[in-house]
Order: C-alpha cells, then structure tokens, then sequence
C-alpha cells in the first residue's frame, strides 16, 4: 500500500553495548497519522532473545495523532549480532519494524593512507604494513584495490590481538602520479577505506644506434653488426625483442586472430574495447597475458628472435640488464633472394614507457648468370614428331655458385620442349651448355618463353623459341581404283603405292568411306566350308552398321619412314548386288583425318545358272535301300558361281529322304558341275519329292529337281509250315530249328509269337532282323508240363511284309516232381561217420498241372504206414526188384532186417505248382557200405490210370570210423635256474595225424602256464586251438612250458592235462613241468619276543632249511620303509595255536606243490597306553633293536641251519618290524619280528572285598561246589604286558602259568562256618612287595518260621506251595543270568 496509518518511532530499534545473560528494554510509539480511529495489534512472533509488550489497553482503537505504546526487551545468550521484526496489524495493512542487536565488533589498526616509494615505468614496487586487531572479535576481512595497485593477500583473519604483514604493489605502465583506494571489508559488512598513493618515472635509456645499415651480401652467406643497450639506473631492467610498435597494438592484433584465442565474438570485443581504453587492462587480463607470453615464447628460438618473412634475426631476443651494464645485440642477416630488406624492430624494455625502435637495411646479392642468345628463331619449318635439338651456353659472371633451374611454360607447345640438364649448379667463373629438344605432335605457329630460374634472383632469365609445326607429305602411284564387274560373294584385289616424301616417319590409317560396319562379308570359300553358315541370299540393309563390311585394306594402318614408300591392297567381297563409287580415304595421326581421297568404281553381279535334268524318276526301291542318280548345272556367263543344295524340309515326318554327295560348290565360268543325289524310300507305294538348289547371292527362287520312286517292303520265305516234337520229357527243353529266307537287298524285322498266351512252345529270338539275301535260323523249344499230348501255332509277322503261320504238336514223357537238389534216379551221400546219422535236405516241387498223390517206400522192405485216423495201411508192392548192393560184405535183401535211410514225410499231396520239403535220414552203428532204392508211387489227377509209379532213387552212403593218432601220450619239461642266466620257455613237439577218411576238426585246450604255439621260440598265451584235418594228413604243433608265469621264484611241479576232442571222442596228453630255485623254509614267519625288562635283551632261534636242489646263497635285510608299529595285546595261546596252525599249513603246501609261501601275519588289537609310549621310541633305529646272526650263510640241498635272532631292550621300546631274507636268484622272505621293553607297575581300587550274606550249602551238595572268592574286585590300571613270566615255584603252588594281566589267587576256592568270617590274601606281582587284601563275610542258613498248624493236609497249602516254589525258580534264574 502506498499510505499508511501508523508511523513508528523510532523506525528500528537497535541494542549496543550488552552483556550476555542480561535484559534490556527500549519503547516503541506507533502513531496515527490518519483522519480516523485505528486499531492496532502486535503479532507475537516466536524468538528466545526478544518479547515485546504493549500497556494497558493496547488493544484499544488509537484515537488520531495519538499513539500506542510498546516494550520490546532483549535478552542475549552470547556476544554476537541479534535480528528480529516485530509484526503490527491494522484493519488494512501489516506493519514491519526490524530490531537488531549490534554484538562486539572486530577493529583493525591500518594507516589512513599509504605512500609507495617512486616506481620506473613497467617496473613494480611495494610497501608492506603492520596490520593489528584491537577489537574485541576475531577479524575476518578481505582486502581490494585497482590497477596499478594490488594487495597480498586478499584476505585474512585475525583474532584479538594478533597482527600481520599486508604487502601493496605498484605496477605502473604509463608515467604519472597514481591514487587509488584499498577497500578493507569486514565479514560484519563494515567498510574501511584506506587511500594509496604512487608515483612513475621514466628512465633515460636508447639504443646505440638505433638504425643499422648493413652491407651488401651475397644469399648463403652472412653479416653480423652489434647493437648496445645501456643501464644507467639503479635497478636491473627486463627486455625482450618484438616485431610490434606497441602494447596495444600487440594485444589487438592477438584478439584479432581467431586461432589464438578461442572466445565469443561479443567477449573478444569487449576485450579489446578495453585494450583500446586502458593500456593497464592488458596485464590484468589473464587470458590474454598468457597468449602474448606464448607468442613471445615461439618466436623466440635458440635464445635469438627470428623475424617473420625476413633473414634477419637479433639475439639475445630476451633477458635482463644489470645497473650500470651494457647490453650488446647481435644482429644477424642472411638473404635469401638479391634483393633490398628493410625491418623495423621494438626493444621492450623496463623504465620506458614507449619501445624502442631500430630500423635495420640491407641488400642481398644473387649469382649472375648470362645466356649465349636470348632469342631462337626456328626458320625452316618444322615437321610434325621430328625432334629439334638446340644448344645453349649458360655463364656464371658472379662470384658465387649459381644453382639454376630450366622450365617451360604449360602451353600445348610449351610441354614440347625438354632439357638436358634441367637443373644444375654452375660453380663462379665457369659455364654450362643446356641442350634443348623440341618435339611436336600438334601443327601450327608458336612462340614460347623458357625461363631460367636461378636461386636467390628474383627475376628468372628469358630464352624465347619460334617456329612452326607442319604435316608430312605423301601421295598414291593411282589415281583410283576400279574393280570393274565382280561375282557376288569372290574377292578381288588392287594394288596401289604409297610414298611418303617428308623427313619424318608417317603413321597412316585407311578406310573406305562408306563401306558398311557390321560383320566382314562372306566370301564363297567360305560358303563352301562353313556348313553352319545356312544365309545364301542378298544383303538388302541399308544401315551402314548393319550392312557387312565388304572392303578390306591391308595394311589398314602402319608406318612409313621418311622418304620411303608402302604397298597397298584394297579387296572388294561383295555381298549387295549393286554398283559401288566410294572413296578410300587417308588419317595421319597427329595431322587430321581424311587428309587424301582416292575414288573406287565396281559394280557386283549374281551369274545365271541352268539345271539339265529337271526330273530324275528312280522306279522300284525297297524301303530304306540307297538308290543314287546325278545332277547337272551349267553355268553360261563369265562370272563363276556358288551353289547351294538346300536341305530337306520335315524330313522326320517325309516318306520320302534323299541327300546330296556334294552339298555346295563352286561353278568356273562356262563351265557344268555334276553331282549325286542319294534317295531312300520309308513308305510303300509311289512317292514324289522336290529337291531344291540355291545360288548364292540370288534373289531369284532355287532351282528345283523333282525326285520320284515306288516303294516296297522285303520278301521273306519259311521252309516248313509244320513242327512236330514227337515223344518228349516233360519240364525240359526241347529245341527244333525254324529257317527264315531273305531274298530282298534290305534287312527283313520279324516278330514271332504263339497263337495262345500261355503255350508250353516259346520262339528263340521272338524279334529280330533277318539280313539281307541270307537266312536266319529261329529256335523253338518245348517245355511240357504234364504227360500229355499237346498241340500250338506259331506266327511269324514280317514288317512291311506278309505273314506266316506254322503247326506245332509234341507229346510229353515221364514225371513233372522236380526236386531242388540232385536226387533221382541216383544220390551218393558220401561218407559219414560212424557211429552217427547223416541227412540230406530237399524241395520237391509239382510243377505240372494235375495234383499227386504220392507215397514213398524201401524196396525189400515191409513198412506199415498209418493214416490220420489211425489205421494201418498196405501200400501196394510192385514186383521185387533184385540188386546186388556190394559193400563191405553185407547185402540188404532181407524184409526182416530195418532199412538204414528213410524219407520224411513219407506220404505227400502235391497241388499244382506247390512244393514240400523232405529230410532223407540215415545212421548205421558200425562202419560198413549201405546201398538202398526208394520208390515212389502214387495217384496222378483225379484217379487217372489208378496207382502210377513216379520215380525211383538209389541211395548209397559209406559210414567210416574216426580214427585219430597222437604222436605221444605225455610230455616233460624239467628246467633247474642257473646263477646268472635268464629262464626260457621250453617246447616239445606234437603231432596230430588224420587216419580216417573223412575230414577231422580237432579241439585242443589247456591250461596256462602250458600254451599252444606255431613253432618254438614263439611266446604264445593260447590255451585252446582249433585244427581241421584232412584225409590223411597231419598237424604239427608245439606245447610251450612259461617257467616264468610265477613270478615269486618258488620251486613248483606242475601236472595237468592237454583234452583233445574230435567227433564225440576226447583224448588226453598228460603235461608234467618242474621248475627249481633256490628255496629256504623257515620255521616260522612271526618270531614274537614278547615284553622285556627295560634294558635286558632275549634271544629266539630261527630254522631254515634248503628245500630246493639247487644251493641257496642268502643274506639278511630290513625293510627300510616300513612304519614303526606299537605291538598289540592278545592272548598268547592263541597266538601260538596260530602260530602252528601257519606251520602245518605250510608243511601242507610243500608236501603237495614243494613250494614255500610266507605265513601270514597274527593280527593284534591295540593295548592300551601303547600310543603314549610309540612316540618316544622313534629316536632309536631298527638295527639298534633287532640284530641277527648269521647275517648271511650258504646251504646245500637239505641241509639245514639255525639263525639267532636278538631282541634289545630299550627303555618303553616297542617295535614291529619286517626283515628280509633275500636268496640269490631265488624268493625273498618276509619274517615279522616283534618286541617291546617296559616296567612291571599295577594299582588296585580296593583291599578290602565284603562279601556280604552268604547262604550255606546244603548236606547233599557235593564238596566241590563251595564258594568260590571272586576276584573281579581287582582291576589293573596301566599295567604294562609281560611278554612271558617266569615261573616262581616257591609262591605258585600248583606252577600254574601267569598270563599277563590275568592274577591268580592261591588257593582259588575255600569254605565258609555258620558265623562270621575274615580272610586274608597276600597279592604278588613279580618282585614287587606283597599286598594284603582282606575278604569278610557271614554264612547263614535259610530260615522259615511257620505260624500254622504243622497237621495240616497237603490239599491245604498246595496252592501257596505251588506259588512258593514258582518263586524261588524266579529267583534262581534271575541269579543265573
């Protein structure tokens, strides 16, 4: 709102000068300025340090001019600033007065104002002051000036009390008195102003001198001269070179190159605005200080200053001068070209205010080089590709080498001209003769400057070339060509010269105008040759791209050398029947094309040919017979002529073909040509055709020659019209011969077949050709299928021809039953073993046309046959048949004796075309010869002619004896091991002979280590062989003994047996193989030394005897990687029953197979403690331990030798170890040796056993049955075994033995009185003292009180005597288990 209707007073309250904890008041009038009563409200805004209150009635409209009244306190917690608004409220407006507490402030004590010392222009100096604060708050303040001022730092804090050094520089650029103002700003918001003071002055400083004349210098060489810089001040000068005249001008020319610095176009304007403004911002820039001090470092190079586009350079380029010292300049000028260099350089130095400047001149001096002639005139004209040479002599009249360069300019003429050298050097004094060539391939006028370049002149030199190009020169020894008439299709040719009468090879090219383009013409030769080509008419186009190319120039294109001369051929094939005027026109390449024409003049024409025989009638042909006639052409012009005889249209569907000896040809001028026509007729009766003849190039219609003839097929004759077969056997074929007579020139097709399809005659072949005038004979065969009389007709069809019919007639014998395999009338078996069976398998077929049924018997012999319904049925019995059967002396004839083969089954039904198979089975049970007939009778159709006989078959087989021989029954192999020398397989030979006559499969098996071999040296490991032999023939084989196969070198005899089986039959070969080592058998393999007193030894002996008969060598060795084991406890009967057990198995083993095998280990539980102990014995080794006497020794063959073995106590030693006996080629033997050393110690839980109540025995008890003491109270603890204790008689009564760990109590039973008891034992443990032990106990009998009557009857108190006595049996089981 713009009016308002409280003004306050005061408008802010501020509270100075508190103290933290402390309350502080100030009053607030809010008066009303308006027209009206108002009332006002002060909002209570949330705030721990202030509170405001207004009297009484506050609340109240304020009348106008009139005011309300507020308290506002203050209360602060610490020393800082304090801000707060208290909030009014009127009817329409709000009201804000701020209130503030105003904390301690910090206050710094710094000059007014400072005045820095006298500062050179471009030179800096400083003043540094002592800041302290003397407040009563830490100082936190920033410090800031202008240019050409500044502060370090910028900021800082103090706390109260503390000071420090603040450093202010002036950097003037410009000379002059300088002020500016050093903002000090508290972090409160107080502001301090402290006023700077500095003044500029320039220096008295100039070059010496400061414009330089150089002398003249001739480029690659150089000119030094020096200039001097002098300090006269007290301070040491900065300097640098620069190509620009100034700051500014500098800076500009940076901001305006966009490379350098990459900025936005609107802030490089600003940044030169500024430079342009004030000269001082440049160094208060940092991004442009920096990229003038970047250009500054690259175009100072090697401490010298290189001056851009110039040879001069100053160096040093940079650095500083000290007071009172010269600097000395060095500049340095190398021209590059003869030429005058003036640059104007700036030497920046501190104290002046503008740069200095030094103008520097000079004049480089080129090579001077002179040319022999500056102008050629090439005066004769110049043919076009001839080459011009020309020389010119270069001079060096100067005084240093001139390096030169010759180039031409790139003008069509200009790239004609070539150097020889192009570039070179030309040393002073001296000359260079420049060849120069000019060759042109372009004609016309020209005028070409060469240029001369030489380095280091600016201008190049100018050698000037005119002439002019011409054409060479030629002409034709003709004027035109002309061909006069030419026949269409034959080539002609001219001949021309020409000479080319210029001093410059020519390259020509010839063409014809107005020849076509397309493809080269057709000459008749090729017309002739070329059967594909199949066009004979004119070429009628009009596009000379599409009309053939009929003019051919050779050479078309080639060279002529100078004044010389070429030969050239122009020939004219037509193809167009027309009349040509053309042109054959000349190219020279470079020159232009149709340079010469000269005229061509022909006219081409298509002679006039005449057939003289128009009709050639060739009467009767037969079909597909060559028949040959000729035709004549004449031609009558002076043209020759090719012709063309045109092919035959729709030969394939033509009954007609004819063909031409001489398909096309040449016809000389006035001249006939004869050629033959072949014709061939394909269909019967007159047939006419028209043979046509081209000329090529005509346009007229072909010629034509009509062709007719008669056709006509072959003419075939049969010799008989009737075949007749007679008496045949059925299901066989039987041939007779059909001849067939051609008596035409032309091969006759036939084809024979039967009148009925399923006819029992077939035709041999039933198709063919018969040739021509000769005769063919046709098979036919008869193949009957029943026995009955047959009749059939034969046709005989010949192509294009007639017909022919032949009868047939055959009657069939014997029987259609055919078996699948030899069968009737005879079989031969062969031979078969005997005893044994032999069988021959068969199909017989029916392949007739009626059903059989059949039965088969054994001549001589009665067999009685039952049907299906099981009657006995009689075949009937022909009359006997008597045969003499030889064989071994037997003759079956008798109808008591049972025949030897029989056919299954013996009774057939056989369908037409079925089959059946039957099995014919023989046996005989001795050898011998058996020779029987089996016939066959039966029913053929439907009860035709009753019982028939079908066939017979005579049965021979010879049943032999096996019969096998072996060489010998039994084979031996003996092999003793000799030191030094490695044991071999050993063989024996068997052989196996076939005395029967039949072949013989033999199986052979055995078992290792014997194998079957092919011969000996082998190594086999075949136990079983399969061998089949012939009649009479013998196998060889040899049966290998491995007397290495065991591999633990044991002495063994081996029996077994070879099986041979051969048909049902076995026989055996015995097998016996003895191999011997040097053996030993030991008495035992675990010698057990038992538990020994610590430090003591014991002694055990070892039997060992030779077994073997060979001698043994042996020595004695422990295994050295064996495990040091802890014995095990177990009882010592049983080890020993163990031990013997091994002994008497091993005397048991030998006894059968005379071979040692080591015994096997006892196996041992653990004995408690032994752990503890096992881990303090691994110090002392085996041999400390174990010792054995002889340590090795020799044995004959039985003899025997004991071996001492020694067990050394060391202290809780206990050891298991394996010890070797090792035999020189023999076995090596393992013994287990075990031993332990400790001391006796023992402990008992108790000595004193109560025993309690203990019931009497009764009378009747046997005394035997007392009560024996138990000992189970006794319980050892870590009590070490004793390996075996000797025997004390005079405290063991009985001498019964003391196991270890097992005590014994003496006497081990005793009695007990009615009353109670004490006893005393006395417990001995080796030599250790007595322990008393003290046994206590009462005897008591059993006693009942009864309160009953003792005259009772037994029934009763049987119930409780019954349940008494169940009772007591409870509890005696109880005290049983």
């Amino acid at each position: 709102m713009d009016h308002t209707y409280f003004q306050p007073q005061p408008s802010e309250l501020v509270f100075k000068d508190f103290t933290p904890a402390q309350t502080y008041k100030l009053h607030l009038s809010l008066r009303n300025i308006d027209k009206v009563p108002r009332r006002v409200k002060l909002e209570q805004q949330d705030s721990p340090h202030f509170h405001a209150v207004g009297r009484e009635g506050a609340g109240q409209k304020v009348a106008p001019g009139m005011s309300a009244t507020f308290f506002v306190s203050f209360t602060p917690t610490e020393n800082k600033d304090y801000r707060h608004r208290l909030v009014f409220v009127t009817e329409k407006e709000r009201l804000e007065v701020p209130v503030c507490a105003i904390g301690p402030r910090a206050i710094l004590d710094v000059r007014d104002e400072l005045h820095l010392p006298v500062c050179l222009v471009k030179a800096s100096t400083e003043r540094t002051t002592l800041v302290r604060n003397i407040g009563n708050n830490k100082a936190m303040f920033q410090l800031h000036t202008q240019s050409p001022f500044s502060v370090m730092p910028s900021c800082g804090a103090l706390d109260v009390g503390d000071s420090m050094q603040v450093t202010v520089d002036f950097s003037p650029m410009t000379v002059g008195d300088y002020s500016q103002d050093l903002l000090l700003h508290y972090h409160t918001g107080e502001d301090v102003y402290i006023r700077l003071y500095g003044t500029c002055e320039e220096l008295n400083i100039h070059l010496e001198p400061d414009s330089v004349l150089l002398k003249k210098t001739y480029i690659s060489l150089a000119n030094l001269h020096t200039v001097c810089l002098t300090n006269r001040g007290d301070i040491p000068l900065q300097y640098y070179w620069t190509t620009w005249p100034c700051l500014r001008e500098e800076a500009l020319g940076l901001l305006k190159e966009s490379s350098v610095l990459q900025q936005e176009e609107e802030e490089k304007e600003r940044l030169i605005f500024q430079c342009e403004s004030n000269l001082t911002a440049i160094r208060h820039l940092p991004l442009l200080s920096s990229a003038l001090q970047e250009r500054r470092s690259q175009a100072v190079k090697g401490y010298c200053l290189e001056l851009p586009h110039s040879c001069i350079t100053v160096e040093p380029a940079e650095g500083e001068i000290w007071p009172k010292m010269t600097a000395q300049f060095l500049i340095v000028f190398k021209p590059e070209e003869a030429k005058l260099y003036q640059q104007t350089i700036y030497c920046d130095v501190t104290g002046r205010a503008s740069r200095l400047p030094l103008t520097i001149k000079g004049e480089g001096l080129g090579p001077e080089l002179q040319l022999s002639y500056n102008l050629m005139n090439m005066k004769n004209k110049v043919f076009i590709g001839a080459k011009s040479c020309y020389e010119v002599l270069v001079s060096n009249r100067g005084l240093i080498d001139a390096p030169f360069r010759l180039s031409s300019p790139d003008t069509p003429f200009g790239r004609c001209f070539s150097f020889s050298p192009e570039e070179g050097v030309i040393p002073s004094g001296a000359s260079q003769i420049v060849e120069i060539t000019f060759h042109s391939r372009i004609l016309g006028t020209f005028s070409e400057d060469l240029l001369l370049t030489v380095t280091g002149q600016p201008q190049p030199l100018i050698l000037t070339f005119r002439g002019c190009v011409i054409g060479p020169t030629f002409h034709f020894n003709v004027s035109e060509f002309d061909f006069g008439d030419v026949a269409f299709g034959f080539p002609l040719t001219l001949i021309c010269t020409l000479f080319n009468t210029s001093l410059v090879p020519m390259i020509f090219a010839l063409r014809v105008l107005g020849d076509g383009l397309g493809s080269p013409s057709v000459t008749c030769a090729e017309q002739v040759s070329d059967v594909s080509i199949h066009n004979w008419q004119n070429s009628a186009a009009r596009d000379l791209h599409v009309r053939p190319m009929e003019f051919t120039v050779s050479p078309a294109a080639g060279s002529v050398c100078e004044m010389s001369d070429v030969t050239i051929k122009v020939t004219l094939c037509s193809n167009t029947v027309r009349g040509y005027r053309l042109a054959l026109v000349v190219d020279v390449e470079g020159v232009g094309k149709e340079i010469m024409a000269l005229p061509i003049i022909a006219r081409c024409v298509v002679p006039d040919i005449a057939v003289e025989t128009p009709l050639l009638d060739f009467q009767r042909c037969f079909l597909n017979h060559p028949y040959e006639q000729q035709v004549r052409l004449i031609n009558t012009s002076t043209l020759p002529a090719c012709y063309i005889v045109l092919d035959q249209e729709d030969e394939e569907n033509s009954s007609l073909m004819f063909a031409s000896s001489v398909t096309r040809g040449v016809i000389l001028p006035q001249s006939s040509e004869e050629f033959s026509v072949l014709l061939k007729a394909k269909a019967i009766g007159r047939q006419h055709h028209t043979l046509r003849i081209a000329v090529f190039g005509s346009v007229r219609p072909p010629l034509e020659v009509v062709l007719s003839c008669v056709g006509q097929g072959p003419v075939v004759h049969v010799q008989i019209p009737q075949l007749d077969f007679g008496r045949i056997p059925v299901l066989m074929d039987i041939t007779r011969a059909l001849h067939l007579s051609n008596q035409s020139p032309i091969p006759a097709h036939f084809t024979a077949c039967m009148s009925h399809e399923r006819s029992f005659w077939r035709v041999e072949p039933n198709e063919g050709d018969v040739p021509p005038e000769s005769h063919l004979e046709l098979r036919v065969v008869a193949h009957l299928k029943d026995t009955l009389h047959f009749q059939g007709r034969l046709e005989v069809a010949i192509q294009d021809s007639q017909t022919h019919t032949v009868s047939l007639s055959a009657t069939g014998t014997g029987t259609t039953i055919v078996s699948d395999r030899p069968f009737a009338p005879s079989l031969d078996l062969g031979t078969y073993f005997s005893p044994g069976s032999c069988q021959y398998h068969l199909k017989l077929t029916n392949h007739g046309q009626r059903i059989h049924r059949m039965h088969w018997r054994t001549e001589g012999f009665l067999k009685k046959c039952k049907n299906l319904s099981g009657q006995t049925i009689l075949p009937p019995l022909s009359a006997a048949r008597n045969k003499d059967i030889v064989g071994c002396g037997s003759l079956l004839s008798s109808s008591r004796e049972k025949p030897v083969f029989s056919l299954s089954p013996s009774h057939v039904e056989l369908f037409p075309g079925c089959s059946i198979d039957m099995v014919l089975t023989g046996s005989s049970d001795s050898p011998k010869v058996v020779q029987e007939s089996l016939v066959c009778r039966g029913i053929v159709g439907r009860n035709e002619g009753g019982n028939k006989h079908i066939m017979s078959v005579d049965v021979t087989c010879h049943f032999v004896a096996p019969v096998l021989t072996i060489s010998s029954k039994q084979l031996n192999f003996y092999i003793k091991k000799a030191p030094g020398k490695r044991l071999l397989p050993l063989y024996d030979k068997l052989i196996l002979e076939n005395v029967s006559s039949l072949l013989l499969s033999v199986e052979l098996s055995l078992v290792e280590p014997f194998s079957l071999c092919e011969a000996p040296g082998v190594l086999s490991s075949a136990t079983t062989k399969s061998v089949v032999l012939g009649d009479g023939r013998q196998a060889n084989l040899w049966v290998c003994f491995n007397p290495v196969y065991w591999w633990d070198r044991v002495s063994r005899v081996v029996d077994e047996c070879l099986e041979v089986h051969y048909h049902g039959q076995q026989d055996m070969v015995k097998l016996h193989a003895e191999v011997h080592f040097p053996n030993l058998h030991f008495s035992s393999t675990t010698v057990d030394f038992g538990c020994v007193l610590n430090y003591t030894e014991t002694h055990r002996e070892l039997s060992i005897t030779n077994c073997s008969l060979l001698p043994v060598s042996y020595y004695w060795a422990f295994l050295d990687d064996q495990e040091h084991c802890t014995i095990r406890e177990t009882h010592m009967l049983e080890a020993q029953e163990s031990q013997k057990n091994t002994e008497k198995e091993t005397k048991e083993g030998w006894s059968s197979s005379r071979m040692v095998s080591p015994a096997c280990s006892v196996a041992l539980s653990p004995r408690p403690g032994a752990d503890k102990q096992s881990s303090t014995q691994c110090a002392v080794s085996v041999q400390e331990v174990f010792d054995i006497l002889p340590i090795y020794g020799q044995l004959q063959p039985g003899s025997q030798q004991l071996v001492i073995l020694s067990f050394y106590g060391h202290k809780n030693v206990s050891r298991e170890v394996v010890v070797l006996c090792c035999v020189e080629e023999g076995p090596t033997y393992e013994i287990k040796l075990r031993g332990e050393a400790s001391v006796i110690s023992y402990s008992h839980d108790s000595t004193h056993i109560n025993f309690g109540l203990q019931l009497l025995p009764d009378d009747d008890e046997e005394a035997d049955e007392e009560t024996v003491g138990q000992s189970t109270a006794l319980q050892e603890g870590e009590q070490q075994p004793d390996a075996q204790q000797q025997k004390d008689s005079e405290q063991i009564e009985k001498e019964q033995e003391v196991s270890p760990g097992q005590p014994i109590v003496i006497p081990t039973m005793d009695y007990i009185d009615d009353e109670v008891f004490e006893k005393r034992l006395q417990l001995q443990v080796a030599y250790l003292p007595l322990q008393d032990i003290t046994l206590t106990g009462e005897g008591v009998f059993p006693r009942i009180r009864l309160n009953l009557p003792q005259n009772l009857s037994n029934e009763c108190y049987s119930d409780v005597v019954e349940e008494a006595s169940t009772a007591v049996e409870e509890d005696r089981i109880v005290e049983e288990h």
